[in-house]
């Protein structure tokens, strides 16, 4: 019953090739958080043994509950559940799963609201790893070499990141972030950017 609701409700669009590409709108993520809003009294955090509130779904909830069973037939992204055409993303969002999904797209609306020119027209995507990859084959995604990552691409073609930080800063004690900035800040100097 819970993956035909998830079926209803985000059908497979078609694949994005590259992984790279797979950006994420606000609208998008709101759609997300609507869902989880609606349908998260029916997940259970089971590290904590309680029921998942609206107030403290996060990734981890959001990757078991939602991602993981939507996406296992098509052995797909979230995202092409949402679009089947490329969506370059505009910039590159670094945080970590724990934060309440809630937060996080409350960051990317002050980010959208701040940062956006009114005449842009076209709406932005952020490269978020838990919707752009494809979690059911993270191997072809993760390999030896860091600069050959989804992560570190998306991260090139990116205008810029977006580092999303809790009030404990959690990022900053999470290696795959400090990466993710050290390269950024690296390839952006020795590119003169």
């Amino acid at each position: 019953a819970h993956v035909r609701k998830l079926t209803a409700h985000f059908p497979f669009q078609g694949k994005i090739q590259f992984t790279k590409n797979r950006g994420i709108t606000l609208a998008q993520l709101k759609r997300i958080e609507a869902f989880v809003r609606d349908d998260c009294h029916n997940w259970f955090d089971f590290h904590k043994n309680v029921p998942v509130s609206a107030e403290m779904a996060n990734l981890y909830h959001v990757n078991t509950w939602l991602i993981m069973p939507s996406t296992n037939a098509d052995n797909c992204a979230f995202v092409e559940l949402l679009f089947a055409a490329d969506q370059v993303p505009k910039w590159f969002c670094s945080h970590w799963w724990g934060e309440p999904i809630s937060a996080f797209i409350l960051c990317v609306e002050e980010h959208n609201r701040l940062r956006r020119q009114s005449a842009d027209v076209t709406e932005w995507a952020y490269w978020v790893c838990a919707y752009a990859n494809r979690q059911h084959s993270l191997d072809e995604e993760l390999v030896t070499d860091p600069s050959k990552t989804s992560f570190f691409e998306a991260m090139q073609i990116a205008d810029g990141v977006l580092l999303i930080l809790d009030s404990k800063a959690t990022p900053f004690t999470r290696i795959w972030c400090a990466f993710e900035e050290y390269s950024v800040l690296t390839s952006r100097t020795s590119s003169g950017s």
